[in-house]
C-alpha cells in the first residue's frame, strides 16, 4: 500500500473473469491511465460495447519490476439498450376519392425502423399552396389520423371540412416511439370538386293580368274625302 504503482492491466469479458482466465479476457488500453499515489480514485472509460450485455471487469496492478498484484474484485455492469436513431421509411401516398369537402388520402404502411416494425404516429397536413419540408409544421394538420399499420399495410384517412373548387395540397410524416420523424411524403394535390345543384324555387307563383279595350270604327266622309 506504499509507492506508486507503474502501470494497470484492465480485462474485460461477456463471461465472469477470475485468476485462471484473466489473461484470455479482452485487454482495454485505451486511455488507461497512469497509477496514482495510494488512494487516489481512477476512472477509465471502455467504449465499444454492445447493448443490452452483461460484462465483467477486473483489473491487476504492476509495478517497475514488474510484479503483479492478483486479480481485482470483479466488477459486472449490463449495458443499456441501444438508442433508437433509425426513422421510419416515407410513405407514397395518392388521393383516390374526392368529395365537395373531403379527400380520402391512401397509402402502404412502411415501418419503424425503415421498412421494418410498426410505426407509432402518422402526422397529416394539409394546405392550399405547396408543402415543403421547410413549411411542413406550419401546414394545417388533420386530426383523428389512423394508428400506423404493420409494413406493407394498406392504410386510409379522410380529411375533412374542404371547399369546393380549392386546390389542396397534402403531406404525411411517420413517427416512431422514440420520436424519430421519417422524411415528408411526396405531395399530391387535388382540386374538390362542385357537385351542389342550386337549390329548387319553391316560391313560385303565377299572376293574371286582364286587359281590355273597345274598338273605335272609322266612318268616310261624304263627298268622297274623309
Amino acid at each position: 500500500m506504499t509507492g506508486t504503482a507503474s502501470q494497470f492491466d484492465i480485462r474485460y469479458s461477456t463471461s465472469p473473469i477470475t485468476a485462471a482466465n484473466f489473461a484470455s479476457a479482452a485487454r482495454w488500453t485505451t486511455g488507461v491511465p497512469v497509477p496514482g499515489l495510494p488512494g487516489t480514485l481512477q476512472n477509465v472509460v471502455v467504449t465499444g460495447l454492445s447493448p443490452s450485455t452483461t460484462y465483467y471487469f477486473a483489473i491487476k496492478t504492476g509495478d517497475e519490476v514488474p510484479n503483479w498484484a492478483g486479480i481485482s474484485n470483479v466488477a459486472t455492469k449490463t449495458t443499456t439498450v441501444a438508442p433508437d436513431v433509425v426513422r421510419p421509411a416515407p410513405l407514397a401516398i395518392s388521393v383516390p376519392t374526392l368529395t365537395d369537402p373531403t379527400a380520402t388520402l391512401a397509402w402502404t404502411a412502411s415501418g419503424d425502423d425503415s421498412l421494418t416494425g410498426t410505426a407509432t404516429t402518422y402526422d397529416v397536413r394539409w394546405s392550399t399552396a405547396p408543402i415543403t419540408a421547410a413549411n411542413f409544421a406550419s401546414a394545417s394538420a388533420a386530426t383523428g389520423e389512423p394508428a400506423p399499420g404493420a409494413p406493407g399495410a394498406a392504410q386510409s384517412f379522410m380529411v375533412t371540412g374542404l371547399s369546393r373548387q380549392v386546390t389542396y395540397y397534402f403531406a404525411v410524416k411517420v413517427a416512431d416511439e422514440a420520436g424519430n420523424s421519417s422524411a415528408m411524403s411526396n405531395v399530391p394535390s387535388v382540386t374538390t370538386p362542385d357537385t351542389k345543384a342550386p337549390a329548387s324555387i319553391s316560391d313560385l307563383v303565377v299572376g293574371l293580368t286582364w286587359m281590355n279595350w273597345s274598338s273605335v270604327a272609322v266612318l268616310p266622309r261624304r263627298g268622297g274625302g274623309r
